[in-house]
């Protein structure tokens, strides 16, 4: 039941509020149409309901015998919730774009974005998560609240309802709640506000020290949630039982979802949930660590399908780049002996008109050079978004395998782009490069490629082989991994790839 919501129709300056996206303890949440910029915003109002009431005009009024100094301070703090948000610039944080003062209360202007929280995914889910799924959610969640905590802020109420999925399938972080931090800083406990199972055990105590291990404790809670069905125990209920020398009532991720999904990750989200602030990750660069670690690409696959080597000595690894649409994860099905693993989401806005998904961890296939020898087949993603994917899966590369699409308005941008992107790699390992799509768009030609590689980027330092490629053709992508392969060995001319 929405209280007190403003109605469809009226006017805040330039924006016209169409709707109630949702009502918390402290604010009143609208979609909102921005007229100059003929955009959708969402639109945060500060309104403690059990403080205050609407009169007839819009106006918040104080309710009779409300601590008038209470509201004032938390709606001080709300406004400079706004200033700090402003401050962020990343793709997992809610952008802010304007606050305001107006009847009698404050709002902030944020991006709206079409989608829906993690927390109406999960009642909704029928099935279960994979490890890629969590670990494509979560590490852009970590290096959106590393950017955070880097400048002394805390969300402190990280929970799934507060994480939004964007049509694309990307993570936002919402609601950063400044208010009711200041709330339970002052004292008033009958305002303070924190999520039972999702709040770390300093937040039910006045003099409980709060820092980015709070904030990685909801996470930890959160991930806990996507992985066992439900919430960890509340923090209270665990030191209660603590403090009688009971066991704790907190099942551990590694025992609860043993087999299911690999150790590190559940070693990981028991660490973000120990009940002592010290015992817990201490930064979300360490938890970023311990998820994307050397063993992370490999432990994301583990039962997803089942795949028997046949006497493997030696495994290399081959990385494919390139822009959305371009047939990466065709050309990896094509080569693969195996079901390839995808990590698909529906396609954005910006990229529907090249495929109705894209890529938003990595795609995996696995090619067999001979008895005792394969080759690791790895597709990163080709929006810039997830380039935290990029660096995590080129590392230990054999080598770069760069696909171009020919239809594309600039591929020599497209060139210049990927190979600044990978350049570390590059410099140390070969690349090969495969246009696709020249049937139907013939220009540029390989001589062209070639020619501008020679004059853009010298002949000398990056000589790579071009080929014309189609992405569905075995032979066609084999012979890039055949001359990537001969770069490097050229007795790889005697297996059958």
């Amino acid at each position: 039941m929405i209280h007190d919501a403003l109605p469809n129709g009226t006017t805040l300056h330039e924006y016209r509020i169409e709707s109630v996206l949702g009502q918390g303890a402290f604010a009143i949440t609208y979609k909102g149409w921005d007229e100059h910029l003929q955009s959708w915003v969402a639109i945060k109002e500060y309104f403690p309901g059990d403080l205050m009431h609407r009169d007839p005009s819009g106006a918040a009024v104080l309710n009779e015998g409300a601590d008038a100094q209470l509201y004032e301070w938390g709606l001080s703090r709300f406004v400079a919730e706004a200033q700090v948000l402003a401050q962020f610039k990343h793709p997992n944080i809610v952008r802010v774009s304007r606050y305001f003062a107006a009847n009698r209360t404050a709002y902030i202007v944020m991006d709206y974005e079409q989608g829906e929280s993690l927390n109406d995914f999960l009642a909704h889910l029928r099935g279960t998560i994979d490890e890629t799924f969590l670990r494509g959610l979560f590490v852009p969640l970590l290096q959106g609240l590393k950017v955070v905590h880097g400048k002394h802020y805390l969300h402190r109420d990280v929970k799934p309802g507060n994480i939004y999925l964007r049509g694309d399938g990307s993570p936002v972080l919402l609601d950063f709640g400044a208010a009711r931090v200041e709330f339970g800083a002052s004292g008033a406990d009958a305002m303070s506000v924190l999520t039972p199972r999702y709040a770390p055990i300093e937040q039910y105590t006045a003099d409980g020290e709060q820092g980015p291990w709070s904030d990685l404790y909801g996470l930890g809670a959160t991930m806990y949630r996507c992985i066992c069905g439900e919430a960890p125990v509340e923090a209270n209920r665990r030191m209660a039982a603590r403090d009688d020398g009971l066991p704790d009532p907190q099942k551990p991720a590694a025992t609860v979802a043993a087999g299911r999904f690999g150790s590190e990750l559940l070693e990981a989200v028991d660490w973000a949930l120990a009940l002592t602030p010290g015992a817990r990750p201490q930064s979300a660069t360490e938890l970023i660590a311990r998820l994307t670690g050397p063993t992370a690409a490999k432990t994301a696959t583990q039962g997803v399908f089942q795949y028997q080597p046949r006497r493997v000595q030696r495994v290399h690894k081959i990385v494919f780049a390139g822009p959305v649409g371009v047939g990466k994860t065709t050309a990896i099905a094509t080569l693969s002996d195996a079901p390839i693993v995808r990590t698909e989401a529906n396609a954005s806005d910006m990229t529907r008109s090249r495929k109705d998904a894209t890529t938003v961890a990595m795609d995996f296939g696995v090619m067999n050079l001979s008895d005792t020898e394969r080759i690791h087949l790895y597709g990163v993603p080709g929006q810039e978004r997830f380039d935290f994917m990029w660096e995590i899966l080129t590392k230990g590369a054999l080598g770069l395998v760069l696909l171009l699409d020919n239809s594309r308005r600039e591929p020599f941008d497209d060139l210049d782009f990927y190979l600044r992107a990978f350049r570390d790699l590059i410099a140390t390992s070969p690349i090969a490069i495969g246009i696709n799509f020249m049937a139907g768009h013939p220009s540029p030609s390989l001589e062209d490629y070639h020619g501008y590689l020679a004059q853009k980027h010298g002949a000398e330092t990056l000589r790579p082989p071009v080929f014309e490629v189609d992405a569905r053709d075995a032979h066609d992508v084999g012979l890039l991994i055949e001359a990537l392969l001969l770069s490097i060995d050229p007795g790889v001319e005697d297996y059958d790839v």
